[in-house]
């Protein structure tokens, strides 16, 4: 023990394998910068836009941690994404439902969803990895029932003004509908 009373801290298991994250992030980040330095992989705006073109898996990966961490597995999200994004494209192009019913009946659909989950894991004991696999093949499939085809949202007015705004940030800049940063200067 120091004479102040302070004791050193030892680096657990997650703490080591997050530095090994950061440190390969970093590695793979300048091999980047180096091999494709001709085609602006250097310049910071490519960095903001690592950001910027993930945003939608930054937030479901922020849940996903939040189960992992409690000892949890969900392996199911990306496919209900995936059919939440169909039913709310062919909804609004080809069944003619308006933005904001949908929006309402896609939470629900989330909702519904985990509480399923949910209760086949909690209350039934089931595996939380054969219920979240189970409900990923569900939701493909669901998917795959709604539409085969791309569908893209052209004729909602609400979704075309989201598409065109721009985000005021207090240095100065915004982004534009491309989700780049402009710099007034």
């Amino acid at each position: 023990m120091k004479a102040n009373g302070m004791q050193k801290k030892k680096m657990t298991g997650n703490g080591f394998l997050l530095l090994i994250t950061i440190a390969l992030f970093a590695v793979m980040y300048i091999a980047g910068m180096i091999i494709f330095a001709d085609k602006g992989f250097a310049k910071p705006q490519m960095f903001l836009n690592l950001f910027v073109s993930n945003a939608g898996l930054l937030v479901i990966a922020c849940g996903l941690t939040i189960v992992m961490i409690t000892g949890g597995i969900d392996i199911s999200v990306g496919s209900v994404v995936a059919m939440d994004c169909m039913i709310l494209a062919v909804g609004i192009e080809q069944w003619g439902w308006s933005s904001p019913v949908l929006m309402l009946f896609i939470l629900a659909i989330g909702i519904v969803f985990g509480v399923v989950q949910g209760f086949c894991i909690s209350y039934l004991e089931i595996q939380p990895f054969i219920v979240t696999m189970a409900g990923m093949f569900f939701a493909r499939g669901m998917t795959a029932v709604i539409c085969k085809e791309q569908v893209s949202i052209v004729s909602d007015k609400i979704f075309t003004t989201l598409s065109s705004y721009k985000i005021s940030l207090p240095f100065g800049g915004y982004l534009n509908k491309k989700g780049i940063m402009q710099y007034p200067y």
